[in-house]
């Protein structure tokens, strides 16, 4: 299904301008309540937050205290599930604490009384950590976690009239908050890809361990709509190739691998698969001189 565009970062907005995109409406609205990370209302506030309008929090412990920080900055943070707590050795964002969580079966900790907080306290250790408190009235329409906000430099931040809804759009590169009825043109999305080309030239097995670390991996295509999502962007970016993707070929039955499953959808150069035993074990995908067509290499 497709949703208003959603923006990560600011390259989100260089790529959307490429689509002629200025005066369109965002799926940013301003419509969100308190609640913590997985849902639950929050029942139990030991912050002291003073948000700007427009403005955007999350809410840390520091040294047993709950204090409120940019939601970019990194910092340790504590996962919960069930009676588990986690606290991590990385430092991440807001928003990538929160996903690296998720992704763990886990969500960002909620606390819903003293008890509790004393329990995370304990095991927090007096070091400083994200908890899944995000304090933002404004949301995507697709849920979807961003720090990122580029509100008109005159204010830093929108001007709202409480008793009207309020929405965004975007304009000659700013976010503008303007009432829901208003009219504008659309730009929609669909699925939640982000592709971040890593100009330094690496081996294939040092590509796939630095997109493992950094980023959700190496790009992996799973059918021909992906493939037509990463022509886009591809055909939209000022880059050359070709790129190492997370394909590679079985040594002992020959047959191509993602990361966790085997190939189903392909797109090889002139609709030939590479097998052994001439073919190479690592698969790249060309820029638009080879129409995106994936080849093998070494």
């Amino acid at each position: 299904m497709a949703l208003l565009v959603f923006l990560l970062c600011s390259e989100d907005l260089k790529f959307i301008d490429k689509f002629g995109a200025s005066g369109h409406w965002l799926g940013l609205r301003k419509l969100r309540k308190q609640t913590w990370s997985n849902g639950d209302n929050v029942i139990f506030n030991e912050s002291f937050v003073s948000l700007t309008e427009g403005g955007q929090m999350c809410e840390a412990i520091d040294n047993d205290t709950w204090t409120s920080y940019i939601c970019s900055e990194k910092k340790h943070f504590m996962c919960s599930k069930d009676d588990t707590y986690t606290l991590s050795e990385q430092k991440e964002d807001w928003c990538h604490a929160l996903k690296y969580c998720r992704t763990h079966n886990s969500d960002l900790v909620s606390i819903h009384s003293e008890r509790e907080n004393e329990f995370v306290l304990k095991k927090g250790n007096s070091s400083s950590f994200w908890i899944g408190l995000m304090h933002d009235e404004w949301e995507w329409q697709d849920n979807g976690c961003s720090s990122f906000r580029k509100w008109p430099i005159k204010t830093q931040d929108p001007d709202s009239e409480e008793e009207k809804e309020r929405c965004t759009s975007y304009q000659s590169g700013k976010m503008n908050d303007l009432e829901c009825i208003d009219r504008k043109k659309i730009f929609c999305s669909k699925g939640d890809m982000r592709i971040i080309v890593i100009k330094e030239s690496l081996k294939w097995e040092e590509a796939f361990e630095y997109c493992e670390t950094k980023h959700s991996g190496l790009l992996w295509i799973e059918d021909k709509e992906d493939q037509e999502a990463v022509e886009q962007w591809l055909e939209r970016s000022d880059v050359v190739g070709p790129f190492w993707i997370a394909l590679r070929q079985s040594r002992v039955f020959g047959f191509w691998i993602w990361r966790d499953s085997t190939v189903s959808y392909n797109n090889w150069k002139n609709g030939f698969v590479p097998d052994p035993p001439s073919s190479h074990i690592c698969g790249v995908i060309s820029d638009r001189t080879d129409n995106f067509t994936w080849t093998d290499e070494n």
